[in-house]
C-alpha cells in the first residue's frame, strides 16, 4: 500500500469528531470528571451516529448503485451521504444535549461537527472540496479553541498542525484534490470549529 493512500486511511474524516472527542476529554480532566457517569453513553452515541450510521448508509448508497464506492471520488455523490450523516449526527446531538449541558465545550465541538457536515454536503453539490483535510482541519480548529479557552493544548495543536499539512500532502499525491481543494477544506473546518468553541 502506497504510503500516501495509509495515511488518508488513518486520517480518514470519518474518525475526526470521535478523535477530538477523545483527545478534548483526555487533556481537560475536569470535563471527564464533570461527565465521567456519562462517558460510555456519550461514546456510544458519538461511534453510533458519526462513524457506524454514516458507513452504514453509505453501503446502502452502494447497494442501490448511488454511490460508486467508499471513496465517493466523483463529488457529486458526496451529498447525498453527507446529509444523511448530518441527520445521524444531528440526532446524536439530540440525545446528547442534556449530557452535554455540563460540557459546553463538547457541546460546541458537536455543534461544529454538525455544522461542517452541513457546509461539506452543500459544498459537494457544486465543488470537490477535500474533506480529509475539513475533518483534520476541524480537530485543528478544536484545539486553537482550547488553547484560547483554557491553554494547555499547544503541543496537540503543532501535532494536528503537522499531521493536517501531511495529509493534504497525501491528498494531492494521490491527485485526488488539488491545491486550492485542500486549503480551502482545511481554513473551512478550522474555521468553523474555531467560531463555534469561541461564540458558544
Amino acid at each position: 500500500m502506497q504510503l500516501s493512500k495509509f495515511i488518508s486511511i488513518i486520517l480518514h474524516p470519518i474518525f475526526m469528531p470521535l478523535l477530538a472527542l477523545y483527545l478534548t476529554l483526555k487533556s481537560t480532566p475536569s470535563i471527564a470528571f464533570a461527565i465521567s457517569q456519562y462517558l460510555n453513553y456519550i461514546y456510544s452515541i458519538v461511534i453510533c451516529c458519526t462513524i457506524l450510521l454514516p458507513l452504514l448508509t453509505i453501503f446502502f448508497l452502494i447497494q442501490k448503485g448511488k454511490v460508486s464506492s467508499l471513496e465517493m471520488s466523483d463529488y457529486k455523490e458526496r451529498s447525498l451521504p453527507l446529509f444523511r450523516t448530518f441527520i445521524w449526527m444531528s440526532l446524536g446531538f439530540y440525545m446528547l444535549n442534556s449530557v452535554l449541558f455540563y460540557a459546553p465545550i463538547l457541546k460546541a465541538e458537536l455543534i461544529g461537527a454538525i455544522l461542517i457536515i452541513l457546509f461539506a454536503a452543500i459544498i459537494s453539490k457544486f465543488w470537490k472540496i477535500s474533506l480529509h483535510l475539513i475533518g483534520i482541519g476541524g480537530v485543528v480548529g478544536v484545539f486553537i479553541g482550547l488553547q484560547i479557552i483554557q491553554g494547555g493544548v499547544f503541543y496537540l495543536l503543532l501535532i494536528f498542525i503537522l499531521l493536517a499539512g501531511v495529509l493534504g500532502v497525501a491528498r494531492i499525491e494521490q491527485k485526488a484534490h488539488n491545491h486550492t481543494q485542500v486549503y480551502v477544506g482545511f481554513l473551512l473546518g478550522a474555521g468553523i470549529e474555531l467560531v463555534t468553541l469561541l461564540v458558544y
